[in-house]
This record gives structure tokens, sequence and C-alpha cells, in this order.
């Protein structure tokens, strides 16, 4: 998905977050599963 497009979705959705990892591409759990995880644990404990 072009950034563009996550960046749109995270100003459309309330409370959305977006997070962009480097060197992710289509599978972003297997490309930088710390990385993921990480920012999920964040976004769980903000929310």
């Amino acid at each position: 998905m072009p950034v563009e497009h996550g960046r749109r979705l995270a100003r459309l959705f309330p409370h959305a977050e977006l997070v962009e990892l480097a060197d992710c591409y289509t599978l972003i759990p297997e490309d930088s599963p710390r990385e993921l995880t990480s920012a999920i644990r964040g976004f769980l404990s903000s929310t």
C-alpha cells in the first residue's frame, strides 16, 4: 500500500496511529517482527 494511503486512513479513523517501519514490504510480521510487536504494544498501552 502506498504510504499516502496509510496516512489518509490514519486521518480518517478516530484514534488511529500510523507507524512507518523501515525495510518492510508485504509481510511485515516476517520482515520486522520485533518492530511490529513494539508498535502494537505501544499502541495498546496508550489506549
